[in-house]
């Protein structure tokens, strides 16, 4: 097998940003029960034994008619392939994809994970309100079966800001939690007991990252009720205990979460004399001693925003940490070095379009018509993908058996050969997914099946 940037196992679980250490042998068992790992691979796909289960296709997010989600429905629903079963031929699809579920699953805010005995994804909204209408742009939370049977809706947003969500898989101690910020409330579901809570009117949260070591604490704020106190309230949720604690928050300032990287959390503080907004990262077992204007060190100068953690027990010398910010009015990601006293500008506005994931000192991202990597060791981009229609914000990966990054999947358009007759008015446009080696290497294989 191909095999590329050989790490160890203990090298990985220390590298957040991808699934590690807990996906190392996911779907080696489907037996489900609390001992088992949330499998996730980025989100588009499901690495679980020989099966990859994915949303076949991917659409724009604009469905306004039931007739409009049946025919999206034709090309991005749930599905499974055997990985024995995948060609590799970027244009032709592999014979035997399974449509598992007839959900629209490959959209905007698609989110799918395995757990025990289940699959879990997301898919838009079909309840009609109290005025008999749909908001498909509401997302609803389902799990199944591996093969589709045995579907459950576990629960539907009632609204979905797409600039403000946050969604999780998680796990703590016994027991799998999918957590869900659709940018006004916070719902906590537990996977084992199937019971859950809802917060409203969150403003901003802190929430680990997929496969991370965490506290089992929720960090989020709320707007104060008594409108003549000025600042905001912040508290923290315990999973286990399904309760809400108080943080103390120093009386005029307004504390506003902005990442989170396994427990050291960032958030930034304005005050109502004060303008200027900074960003601070605390320990999240300080909280509990300080408020946030004593508890953490100034981070960064500027708001920050898709906080990435980057290196690993191996490359001790690059660990630290990637974001966005606005720097004169342009977004840039730049690397905050734990060894540095300030950050560095790895890639200019223009020269990506979206933060994908990190793996050790790499930084994946898109590009207007591809994928690429940064090396923070080396300073050079790779790209990955090129020359291809992508959808630049929904990346998967998997992993060889000793934790190395093994693939990336993503969703293009149909490539065709240069000798096809099919007449340009006449090809298929839909967004389907592939597949490609993490390092470049290789040419793309199609794995969706076409409706063409």
């Amino acid at each position: 097998m191909k095999k590329w940037l050989n790490v160890t196992m203990a090298a990985l679980f220390a590298g957040v940003g991808v699934c590690t250490l807990a996906l190392a042998g996911c779907g080696e068992n489907k037996n489900g029960g609390s001992d088992d790992p949330v499998i996730f691979n980025g989100g588009i796909v499901c690495d679980v034994g020989d099966d990859i289960i994915f949303a076949n296709g991917f659409k724009s997010d604009e469905i306004q008619t039931m007739s409009t989600y049946k025919d999206y429905a034709s090309s991005t629903h749930l599905s499974s392939v055997k990985k024995s079963a995948l060609v590799n031929d970027t244009f032709t699809s592999p014979n035997d994809v399974k449509n598992i579920k007839n959900e629209v699953t490959g959209f905007g805010n698609m989110y799918t994970f395995a757990y025990g005995d289940h699959v879990y994804y997301a898919a838009p909204n079909k309840h009609k309100t109290s005025s008999n209408a749909y908001v498909f742009s509401y997302v609803s939370f389902f799990r199944a079966g591996f093969d589709g049977s045995d579907e459950k809706e576990l629960f539907t947003t009632n609204s979905y800001d797409s600039a403000k969500a946050v969604v999780r898989a998680l796990k703590f101690q016994k027991y799998g939690y999918l957590i869900v910020f659709d940018g006004t409330n916070l719902t906590i579901e537990n996977l084992d007991t199937l019971t859950k809570k809802v917060v409203e009117n969150v403003t901003s949260v802190a929430i680990p990252r997929e496969s991370e070591s965490w506290n089992g604490k929720i960090y989020y704020t709320q707007n104060k009720t008594n409108s003549q106190t000025s600042g905001n309230d912040a508290f923290a949720y315990e999973v286990e205990s399904g309760k809400s604690k108080s943080l103390e928050n120093s009386v005029g300032w307004t504390a506003t979460f902005v990442g989170r990287s396994e427990d050291d959390v960032f958030y930034t503080l304005t005050n109502i004399d004060n303008s200027v907004t900074k960003t601070y990262v605390c320990s999240a077992g300080e909280f509990d001693k300080h408020t946030f204007n004593t508890c953490g060190k100034v981070f960064y100068s500027a708001a920050i925003d898709d906080v990435y953690s980057v290196g690993n027990n191996g490359m001790d010398k690059y660990e630290g940490y990637v974001f966005s910010s606005s720097l004169s009015g342009n977004e840039q990601i730049l690397y905050m070095q734990n060894s540095a006293d300030e950050a560095q500008v790895i890639l200019k506005n223009g020269d990506y379009s979206n933060i994908l994931f990190t793996y050790g000192d790499l930084v994946y991202y898109s590009t207007t018509n591809g994928i690429s990597y940064f090396s923070l060791s080396n300073q050079q981009a790779t790209n990955v993908v090129e020359n291809m229609t992508i959808n630049g914000e929904k990346i998967g990966y998997d992993f060889y058996k000793d934790g190395s990054l093994k693939n990336i999947y993503f969703y293009a358009q149909r490539v065709y050969a240069e000798d096809d007759e099919t007449a340009e008015d006449e090809r298929d446009t839909n967004y389907y997914l592939y597949t490609k080696y993490a390092d470049g290497q290789g040419q793309a294989r199609l794995m969706g099946k076409t409706v063409k």
